[in-house]
């Protein structure tokens, strides 16, 4: 086998391996999953090369790398984004702005990660919460929480349930124009699993 050869088969290899993946017949746009996979194991493999040379914890390098995806807070026609602190925990609000005469709906919603990477100010999160608001008429926080493996469980619950017990107070839900009794709170992932406890908590 030639030089040439060789290199060909190495290449079509890690095409192979960085683009394929087996899906089910009756997924939409398997192209997309194909490269969202492709791009998620790149981002591994070379955090954990950085990890191998002694430079960067892994997950260090998987937030670096997220960072350049979030997005200031920045409102448009139908939502006004501000970001502020509950109980010391950064959380960003949304608020519709198309009047309403009653109070609005409020969602808590808490993103996930693993507890280990992510923000608020990922831009899929940042348009989650931006068309939530504005599709359900609602105030959306979307809430931070500090990410291991600098800070262990429970500070990640702990952070979660301040900021919601801050959001849950008759004084900001006026602010905001919420109805106490029309308050839902959600996560995805990780956060689900926070959203699951924080709710026990709070309805114990």
């Amino acid at each position: 086998m030639g030089r040439k050869s060789l290199y060909l088969l190495i290449v079509g290899i890690l095409i192979a391996y960085y683009i394929y993946t087996p899906l089910p017949d009756n997924v939409e746009e398997p192209w997309r999953m194909m490269w969202i996979n492709a791009h998620l194991k790149t981002i591994q493999n070379l955090a954990t090369f950085v990890e191998l040379l002694g430079l960067h914890h892994f997950m260090d390098s998987f937030k670096v790398v997220g960072s350049f995806d979030e997005v200031p807070p920045t409102s448009d026609e139908n939502v006004t984004v501000t970001e502020t602190k509950f109980n010391n925990i950064l959380v960003r609000v949304y608020v519709p702005k198309r009047k309403s005469e009653a109070l609005r709906r409020g969602l808590f919603y808490i993103h996930g990660g693993g507890w280990c990477v992510g923000s608020a100010a990922l831009s899929g999160y940042d348009l989650l919460s931006r068309w939530t608001a504005d599709r359900l008429d609602a105030v959306v926080v979307s809430t931070n929480y500090r990410l291991a493996p600098k800070y262990h469980f429970p500070i990640q619950f702990e952070d979660v349930y301040n900021a919601l017990r801050w959001f849950l107070r008759k004084k900001v839900l006026a602010k905001y124009g919420v109805n106490p009794e029309r308050i839902g709170i959600s996560g995805d992932s990780a956060g689900g699993n926070l959203a699951a406890a924080v709710t026990q908590q709070v309805c114990s």
